[in-house]
């Protein structure tokens, strides 16, 4: 972000820009900042272009090549084009061949969600353009977004209130940044967000919700997670979903539980891939159930898969009978 803000700041720019990967809120971000940049609302009629999909690059290179009016520059848009994957040979060659020769006087933003970075195409934008990936942040500088945008707003999110709402809404920034001008319009007042409103407010994540369900299903209440699993279908999660889920659970339940008498929690989520919240939330489950009791629940979730695959139980029954049976263990 940095250099595209240096770019936008000198009005510098790269003659080709792709922008890709699978956080979309941020590519929208960035192609509005970029194109805000480059032209005036009132050029783009003339000077801006929008290509969606599979687009044959002569209409690319055409639009490229075609003098901007009564303005400094034209702009190119392509949206999903395929160009940088697998599956466009001919066309991705060349449009790596154009990458070299684009007129001084033309900006092209490629916004995509799936690249090869092994593809010429890819090797040549980032030789001869600017390439950014756009990732979901880290649970720590979301949580720091979180608290700046609702800072714009005028409105108080301590960093810890951040930090749970980033481990129990969706991470999806777009669905993210939904929460927050939820919470922002609840808390018109000024006064600070707090857990309680993140709790009455937001969505919670399918993660989130599911270890609530094994809560409860590690004290041993079957009314309360049949209830909470009933939630879940109602609002129209698959059971199949729900059982791989729980499935994961007693899975990480076992690494978890496993690997914490020798290794830091910190370790462990960098061996597993996973937030340290999360190891947290596995290793405090974990203690619910002893180790025979896990490797029967994980045992018992196949069966039911297979069982739910087979028809010999429906899917929305055949989870909730596992679910009973887990809780009478």
């Amino acid at each position: 972000m940095k250099e595209l803000n240096s770019h936008i700041k000198s009005k510098n720019f790269s003659r080709c820009y792709l922008f890709f990967g699978p956080e979309a809120f941020l590519l929208d971000r960035w192609s509005k900042a970029l194109i805000s940049a480059v032209l005036p609302e009132e050029a783009r009629d003339m000077n801006m272009e929008t290509f969606e999909g599979r687009i044959e690059v002569a209409r690319i290179i055409e639009a490229a090549e075609t003098m901007p009016f009564l303005a400094d520059h034209r702009l190119i848009i392509i949206n999903d084009s395929g160009l940088f994957t697998s599956g466009r040979k001919d066309a991705s060659e060349a449009m790596s061949e154009f990458v070299t020769d684009i007129p001084e006087n033309t900006t092209i933003i490629f916004i995509e969600k799936d690249v090869d970075k092994r593809g010429r195409l890819y090797k040549r934008t980032v030789a001869h353009g600017t390439v950014m990936e756009a990732k979901t942040p880290k649970e720590a500088d979301l949580a720091d977004w979180a608290v700046k945008l609702c800072a714009s707003w005028g409105t108080k999110l301590p960093k810890s209130v951040a930090m749970y709402l980033t481990r129990t809404a969706p991470t999806d920034m777009s669905l993210l940044y939904n929460e927050l001008a939820k919470l922002a319009a609840y808390k018109a007042d000024g006064s600070e967000i707090t857990n309680a409103d993140v709790g009455a407010i937001c969505t919670k994540s399918l993660e989130a919700k599911i270890f609530d369900l094994m809560r409860d299903i590690g004290n041993k209440d079957a009314k309360l997670a049949t209830t909470q699993y009933a939630n879940l279908i109602a609002a129209k999660e698959s059971p199949l979903m729900v059982l791989s889920m729980i499935a994961r659970q007693f899975r990480y339940y076992l690494q978890c539980t496993h690997l914490a008498p020798r290794m830091s929690q910190k370790d462990i989520a960098t061996k597993l891939a996973l937030h340290p919240f999360a190891v947290r939330e596995f290793i405090e489950g974990g203690r619910n159930f002893s180790r025979p009791a896990m490797l029967t629940a994980f045992e018992n979730c196949l069966e039911t898969d297979f069982a739910i695959k087979s028809g010999q139980i429906g899917d929305v029954l055949g989870v909730e009978v596992l679910i009973v049976k887990i809780c009478a263990v």
